[in-house]
Formats: structure tokens, C-alpha cells, sequence
């Protein structure tokens, strides 16, 4: 998850620094047109990447979910155990 974020940041940094060339009257159009579709590899680098992020988030929150219910379980089958065993 961290090298699909840390990959994330690199794309949006790259896109700035597109962005900020294409901003600049200077270039020819065949450096425009070449950083224009640079640009668009790059949205669409990004787009990928934010969709494996939200999938990695998607799995980790279904991971904690099971770890906590397999927790609740022990802790209720715990519970029954000391009713069951133990009077008090």
C-alpha cells in the first residue's frame, strides 16, 4: 500500500511539472504535442494507481473486519467458558 501511495506522489508531482511546462509559450509544437501526450500517459498512470489504492484500502478494511470478528469470537466463546466452568 505504501509503494502504491509513494508511487501516487511521484504521478501527481510529475503532473505539476507537465502541467507548469505546458503553461509556458516557449515550447513548439512538437515539444507541446510530445508533453501533451506525456501528460495524458501520466493521468492515466495515475488513474491506475488511485484505483490499486482504493482496491489495497478496500482489502485492508475487510482484513481488519474478519481479524475483529475472529476477536469477538474468542472473546464470546471466553465468556461462555467461565459461565459454563466456573460457578461462581
Amino acid at each position: 500500500m505504501e509503494h502504491v501511495e509513494e508511487s501516487l506522489k511521484d504521478t501527481l508531482y510529475r503532473v505539476e511539472v507537465i502541467e507548469k511546462k505546458l503553461r509556458t509559450k516557449l515550447l513548439t509544437t512538437d515539444n507541446r504535442e510530445r508533453l501533451e501526450n506525456e501528460l495524458k500517459e501520466v493521468k492515466e498512470v495515475l488513474r491506475r494507481n488511485e484505483k490499486k489504492l482504493q482496491n489495497l484500502r478496500k482489502e485492508n478494511s475487510k482484513s481488519f473486519i474478519v481479524a475483529m470478528c475472529l476477536a469477538l469470537m474468542c472473546f464470546l466463546v471466553y465468556g461462555i467458558y467461565l459461565m459454563i466452568f466456573n460457578n461462581i
